[in-house]
């Protein structure tokens, strides 16, 4: 339906959040009321804003970030890093993803899996509500994570991230609910708490379950020269690269698994860095070189290479991941613009594969017949196109191609 020049897609500006009348939209404020805990929570999400918003292409579904303290400014660094990580190019670096940023009511409560008394650099009334983090993570897989999918394009692949005390129950999903994300981030996690039971708890684990299928990222910060006192700080790193150690020398456990020392960010500023490092380290199976300059030259022979590359990201997550339908739409009229039409039917008909539903897929593919001469093939592939939606540009097409006949 639409001959855009190809190259368009490579300059795709990067950041692409929504724009309505002079504003800049990076999400909306949502809620989910949690029977689990007893109250109302609020909820911040961003969506990926689609290349085509006029619906021309097939309605894409996304992987979904789950940000503990996702209010600002997490939730608006976490959007940026993702948009900009995943923006121009054809989207073949990184994935467009859903992000649910998850605020807080009561964080002491949500964020720890275990109840104490005290805790270094915490006052005694934030500990005395100490301990929820089972409930909370009950609320996510239970209630939130229903809610998310009901009503967002979401795709099954999540991913977990926090810092802090929020990192400290990244480290303790993984290890005792390792099935409900593929993949697990921690931010300078607050491995000290409990008398480090929860890191105790992940040596056990590390060393004896298979994570097969599950990635992690450590960030660890430099907080030692942060002013506060080095007799409780110096304990308080040391837990977090204990940490590192254990998943640097349990390597039969299969987790995909990298940390991090950040010597010149310290506890509060390392999360940005951190988050970028460790989204292009979870997916740093996604990206392809894509060779523009010779894939349109007439004797390119590896056509196979997006289809091929998308079967590997697939296994990777586990399920179908295709590859973008307006970036194989581009390509497919640059090599039609080029008279390289067995090339641009290859394409062509890999849309109409990966997207049964999309009238676009189909009206591309008669443009295609059309070009070429054969008026019937043109006639039955718009024929098909607006079966699946009825477009006047699409009608005149075919009414066009049918007088023509007669």
């Amino acid at each position: 339906m639409r001959a855009i020049v190809f190259f368009l897609f490579f300059f795709i500006t990067a950041i692409s959040f929504a724009q309505n009348r002079n504003e800049i939209i990076i999400g909306k404020k949502d809620s989910v009321y949690s029977k689990i805990l007893n109250e109302k929570r609020e909820l911040w999400i961003h969506v990926p804003e689609e290349y085509s918003p006029d619906g021309v292409f097939a309605r894409q579904h996304y992987p979904v970030i789950y940000l503990l303290d996702g209010w600002e400014p997490n939730f608006s660094v976490m959007t940026s890093i993702v948009e900009l990580l995943s923006g121009g190019g054809g989207n073949l670096a990184f994935p467009k993803m859903i992000v649910v940023g998850i605020p807080n009511t009561d964080r002491t409560r949500d964020l720890t899996p275990t109840h104490i008394i005290s805790a270094p650099m915490m006052d005694s009334n934030a500990a005395r509500n100490s301990g929820g983090g089972e409930k909370f993570i009950s609320f996510i897989e239970k209630e939130l994570m229903p809610h998310i999918d009901s009503l967002y394009p979401t795709a099954p692949y999540k991913i977990f991230i926090g810092h802090s005390l929020g990192g400290l129950m990244s480290v303790y999903t993984m290890i005792n609910h390792s099935g409900l994300f593929n993949a697990y981030m921690a931010i300078d996690p607050s491995m000290f708490w409990d008398d480090k039971k929860i890191l105790l708890q992940a040596k056990e684990a590390l060393e004896k379950r298979s994570f097969a299928g599950k990635s992690f990222f450590l960030a660890i910060a430099n907080t030692m020269n942060s002013g506060e006192d080095t007799s409780i700080i110096g304990p308080i790193m040391r837990a977090t690269f204990q940490l590192a150690d254990y998943l640097k020398f349990n390597k039969n456990n299969r987790l995909v698994c990298s940390s991090k020392y950040y010597s010149e960010y310290d506890h509060q500023s390392v999360p940005t860095v951190a988050a970028y490092d460790g989204l292009r380290y979870l997916f740093s199976f996604y990206g392809l070189r894509f060779p523009y300059q010779e894939f349109f030259t007439p004797d390119y022979k590896a056509d196979t290479i997006l289809s091929e590359h998308y079967k590997r990201i697939s296994h990777q997550m586990g399920y179908t991941v295709s590859p973008p339908e307006e970036f194989v739409n581009g390509i497919a009229y640059q090599l039609m613009s080029m008279s390289q039409f067995k090339r641009a039917y290859y394409f062509f008909e890999m849309n109409i594969e990966n997207y049964p539903v999309s009238f676009n897929a189909y009206d591309s593919m008669g443009d295609l017949f059309a070009q070429t001469g054969d008026k019937q093939k043109a006639i039955e592939y718009y024929s098909k196109s607006l079966s699946l939606k009825a477009t006047a540009e699409t009608r005149q097409k075919l009414e066009k191609l049918k007088s023509a006949k007669q």
